[in-house]
C-alpha cells in the first residue's frame, strides 16, 4: 500500500456498460474527471464515491458502480468501467392523492374523507429519448379537476449544458380556501360554480455551469378567478381589491450550488440556493411584488451511519405595499414548514426558519429481486433511521395578522423521527414532534429532506 501513494495513474478510457437507453453523455457530464486525465492512486477510492453519488442523483439509475476494467502496472495506464443499472424510465400511474397539504390535515380535521381525494392518471417519460429528457403528462379529476404538461427538453449547446423547459396547466375546484383564521385555511364550497379556477403557462432556460453550479431564468403567465361570493363577500383582499380576477407575468431567476451526497437523504455536503422573483410585469398587472429568498444546507458525517444537518432559509419582499391574501403564502405550503405544526399555516411577507436534524442509519442493505430479462430490476437498496430534529422560525404578516397568533413571533419545535429511503430516491419520514404550545403528536411525511 505504501508503495501505491506514490503511483499516479494515467486514465485511457471510461467504458459505459448498462445503460441501453441513456447516452454516453448524460453519464459522463457527471463526472469529474475524463479520459487523458492523470489522477493520484490514493484518490482513486473518494473520486469513485462522489461521481457515484452525483450519477445517481440525475434520478435515472437504481445502482452505479466504478470500477477499474483494466490496469498496466508498469506504464500505470487504466481504463474505468462506469456500470449502471437503468431504473424504469415509463410511468403511467393511476393517481390517488389526497388534496390537503398533508396526511394529518386530510385524517384528523377532515376526517379522512374520500371526497378530498384526487384521481386520475399520471404518464410520466423520464428519459424519452435517452438524453435525461422528461415528459409529464396528468389528467387528475376529484377533488380537483387538473390537466398538466411539463417537458424538460434535451441539453443542447457546446458543452451540453443548456436546455429548455416547457410547462402548462389548467385546474378548477369546487372547494377553495378563502381566507387564514386562527392559522387555519377556511374553505368555501360551491356545487354552482368553481371558486377557484387557475392557468399558467412557461418556460425556462436552464444552464448547468459547472458539475455543482446550476443557474435558470423562467417566464410565466398566470391567470386565476374566482367566484364573487368569495372576492365581493367572504374576502374582499383575496384577489385585491374585490377583484374576481387575477393575472400576471412572472420573472423567476435561481441561483443554486449543490454538492450533497444524495438528494432526498444527504449525509455529507452542502447546498446554497438564491431564488429573485418578480410577479407584475406593466401597468395592466393585478399583482406587484418583489421578493428575494436565499437557502443554505450543509450536512456533517460524523462515520458511515451518523450525520448531522442544518438548513437556514429566508425569504423576503423588497416592494413593501400590500399583496393579495392569495400570494401571501409563507410557512405550511409545500417544502416550507416547520415539524409540530403541521396543522397550521403562517401567512406573511417575509419569513425565516432554521432546522436540524441528527440522524443514525440502523439499516442499510440492497434486496436482490427478479432476474433482469424481468422488468429490469435486480435490486432494491433500503435505508433505514432514526433522527432527532428540531426546528424554529419567524413569520412577518405585516397585512393579515389580525386573527392569526402564530405570525409575528418565534416558533420552535423538537421531536424524533423513524425515516425509510426506497431505491435512493423515495423518502418516507414518521415524526413525533412537539412545539411551543406544548402540542404534540406522529405526523407522515414523503419525500422530505429534512
Amino acid at each position: 500500500m505504501d508503495q501505491l501513494t506514490a503511483q499516479v495513474l494515467h486514465i485511457d478510457s471510461i467504458l459505459y456498460t448498462g445503460n441501453k437507453k441513456t447516452q454516453n453523455y448524460i453519464i459522463r457530464r457527471e463526472l469529474d474527471f475524463k479520459a487523458g486525465d492523470t489522477i493520484a492512486s490514493t484518490t482513486l477510492t473518494g473520486m469513485f464515491l462522489q461521481n457515484r453519488s452525483r450519477i445517481l442523483n440525475t434520478g435515472l439509475f437504481k445502482e452505479v458502480a466504478l470500477n477499474i476494467k483494466s490496469w498496466d502496472t508498469e506504464s500505470n495506464h487504466i481504463s474505468i468501467e462506469i456500470k449502471v443499472q437503468e431504473a424504469w424510465y415509463i410511468y403511467p400511474i393511476p393517481i390517488f392523492e389526497l388534496a390537503d397539504r398533508n396526511f394529518n390535515v386530510w385524517w384528523d380535521e377532515f376526517n379522512g374523507s374520500l371526497s378530498r381525494v384526487n384521481y386520475g392518471i399520471r404518464f410520466t417519460h423520464n428519459n424519452l429519448t435517452g438524453q435525461q429528457d422528461a415528459l409529464k403528462l396528468t389528467a387528475q379529476f376529484g377533488y380537483s379537476t387538473k390537466l398538466e404538461m411539463n417537458y424538460s427538453w434535451p441539453f443542447f449547446g457546446k458543452d451540453r449544458a443548456w436546455r429548455f423547459t416547457t410547462e402548462a396547466l389548467y385546474s378548477k375546484n369546487k372547494e377553495s380556501y378563502y381566507n387564514t383564521l386562527e392559522d387555519k385555511l377556511v374553505f368555501y364550497k360551491s356545487e354552482e360554480d368553481y371558486p377557484l379556477q387557475r392557468f399558467r403557462l412557461a418556460t425556462s432556460l436552464q444552464h448547468r455551469t459547472t458539475l455543482q453550479l446550476f443557474q435558470s431564468l423562467r417566464l410565466e403567465y398566470v391567470y386565476n378567478q374566482t367566484s364573487d361570493q368569495i372576492s365581493k363577500v367572504l374576502n374582499p383582499n383575496f384577489f385585491l381589491p374585490n377583484q374576481n380576477k387575477q393575472q400576471f407575468i412572472a420573472v423567476r431567476y435561481e441561483f443554486k450550488y449543490d454538492d450533497r451526497d444524495l438528494k432526498y437523504y444527504p449525509s455529507k455536503g452542502r447546498a446554497a440556493e438564491i431564488v429573485i422573483l418578480k410577479e407584475g410585469l406593466g401597468n395592466n398587472s393585478d399583482v406587484n411584488s418583489l421578493s428575494a429568498s436565499f437557502q443554505i444546507d450543509q450536512y456533517i458525517p460524523w462515520n458511515t451511519r451518523h450525520n448531522a444537518g442544518f438548513l437556514i432559509k429566508a425569504k423576503g419582499s423588497i416592494i413593501r405595499d400590500q399583496i393579495p391574501y392569495y400570494n401571501s403564502r409563507a410557512l405550511g405550503y409545500g417544502e416550507n414548514y416547520l415539524k409540530g405544526y403541521e396543522y397550521y399555516v403562517v401567512d406573511g411577507m417575509d419569513f425565516i426558519f432554521l432546522k436540524f436534524r441528527e440522524r443514525f442509519i440502523f439499516y442499510d442493505r440492497t434486496f436482490s429481486l427478479l432476474p433482469e430479462k424481468k422488468l429490469g430490476i435486480r435490486a432494491l437498496p433500503l435505508k433505514l433511521s432514526v433522527a432527532a430534529h428540531a426546528s424554529s422560525g419567524y413569520v412577518n404578516n405585516v397585512f393579515y395578522a389580525e386573527t392569526n397568533p402564530l405570525s409575528n413571533r418565534w416558533l420552535y419545535s423538537s421531536g424524533m423521527s423513524l425515516e425509510g429511503l426506497f431505491s435512493n430516491t423515495s423518502l418516507i419520514q414518521l415524526d413525533w414532534s412537539i412545539n411551543h404550545r406544548k402540542e404534540s403528536g406522529f405526523y407522515l411525511h414523503f419525500k422530505k429532506e429534512f
